[in-house]
């Protein structure tokens, strides 16, 4: 409940904020907004389909009860509702028909230019009050772990990425490492592989061969090596009264040599549910194994910290967290772009690790973290920008094109044209809209 109370929160936010560019572009340019409103207020038989409504001036603003984004009915446009009655007149002054194309550009884009603009005040935000947490990559001494994916790559177990197309990594960002492999097109991965330098040329063949088969690979497809250097042991695990010790290293589970926390370490770890396993460990600086038995919890999970060793934490002060926020917004855009190239790039496949609003709630944390919740909400707002920027109609971007056309040709689309488009834009909408939650619920089913 608190992951669908943090989703349905952050799309309200995100869905009003993104209306509002729509409604303020609106009505600097002198048009008439008709209705504002948060979730759609789809008639049902004589019910209007609003659950609130309340008429401000000439707009209503409102909720309707369909959780699908949201709306504002300009003069003189036809938009979601589909509503066409006096657009075959002549324009009132008041219509947004009835202002150039230069002005009907600005109001279609002024949603998508608020998301933003909303992204990098928030991750502004978030850097100037908790920092940053982050792994420099010389902590990562060990090299990372790849899956049967990551090795089609080139990779080999052991390898120490240390450059991307000949840009030097100084900290290890996940995101931007998968990102610029698997979407952004990254040609050459340059790493130390037993202390020699290695460049790794990343073939676009097997590029698409990993994104379309990413599911059948057991692990991650890039992880670093973490070594089991417990720093903090928690109240439920089922270690906290045995003789380790924070400070203390795991090296093997039931005499198998399990060095690093990786998808190995973790399979051997949630094959062994509900049974006792011998734990190999080593006190704080002694080459001496000792062992101590332990009952693994249905979680499969040891209940331990292991990772702080590899963090350092960075501050920023209000004037350097906003050029940071502008950086990390940019990069995002970049990361995001290059999955939306990949998702309609047939030979990719990656039409099939597309989700709906089951994966999009699922990134949300179980417990309420205002951190996690702004850092989803900056992300889920580059992604509603994208996503209407996207060139189908009856989204901002197929708006926009629609007024760059008439800008160039300077003639105006007429209304048997301008519908059909509309309709088209709304089914591939919807095809869209159930092929992503589809996909969700096949994988609860499987």
């Amino acid at each position: 409940m608190i992951q669908v109370f943090q989703l349905l929160l952050s799309l309200s936010i995100l869905v009003v904020l993104h209306e509002l560019g729509h409604y303020l572009a609106a009505k600097y340019f002198g048009c008439r907004v008709e209705k504002f409103y948060l979730f759609m207020d789809w008639g049902i038989g004589g019910w209007d389909g609003a659950l609130f409504k309340k008429k401000i001036g000439e707009t209503e603003f409102g909720v309707g009860w369909a959780p699908l984004g949201g709306y504002v009915k300009i003069s003189g446009f036809i938009d979601e509702s589909l509503d066409d009655s006096g657009v075959e007149s002549e324009p009132e002054s008041w219509e947004l028909r009835a202002k150039p194309a230069w002005q009907r550009l600005i109001v279609m884009l002024g949603g998508i230019f608020i998301n933003l603009v909303l992204a990098w005040v928030i991750y502004s935000f978030v850097l100037f009050g908790w920092g940053e947490r982050f792994i420099p990559m010389k902590n990562l001494v060990d090299g990372f772990s790849f899956n049967e994916g990551g090795e089609l790559l080139g990779f080999v177990d052991g390898d120490k990425i240390t450059k991307i197309d000949g840009v030097q990594l100084t900290d290890y960002d996940p995101m931007f490492v998968i990102s610029s492999v698997l979407f952004e097109g990254a040609s050459v991965v340059s790493v130390k592989r037993n202390n020699i330098n290695v460049d790794v040329n990343i073939e676009s063949s097997s590029v698409n061969k990993v994104i379309s088969n990413m599911q059948q690979y057991e692990g991650d497809l890039i992880s670093p090596n973490y070594r089991w250097i417990v720093d903090e042991i928690f109240s439920e695990s089922p270690l906290k009264d045995s003789a380790l010790k924070p400070g203390d290293c795991i090296v093997s589970i039931n005499n198998e040599e399990t060095p690093f926390i990786n998808s190995h370490s973790r399979n051997l770890l949630q094959s062994n549910s509900g049974k006792e396993v011998v734990i190999g460990f080593k006190k704080n600086n002694s080459s001496d194994t000792e062992y101590t038995t332990v009952l693994v919890p249905e979680s499969g999970l040891l209940g331990v910290g292991v990772m702080g060793n590899y963090f350092e934490n960075r501050s920023y002060s209000f004037l350097k967290s906003i050029p940071a926020g502008l950086s990390k917004t940019l990069s995002t855009i970049n990361m995001y772009w290059g999955q939306v190239k990949t998702i309609f790039n047939p030979s990719t496949g990656g039409y099939k690790h597309v989700g709906g609003v089951i994966s999009i709630g699922k990134m949300f944390p179980r417990n309420w973290n205002w951190l996690a919740f702004w850092s989803m909400t900056a992300l889920l707002s580059i992604i509603l920008a994208i996503m209407n920027l996207l060139p189908i109609p009856a989204l901002d971007g197929g708006h926009a094109v629609i007024a760059l056309i008439e800008m160039f040709s300077g003639k105006k689309l007429p209304l048997s044209v301008l519908m059909p488009l509309q309709i088209t834009g709304m089914v591939i909408l919807f095809a869209l809209l159930i092929y992503a939650n589809g996909m969700d619920i096949l994988r609860l089913l499987n």
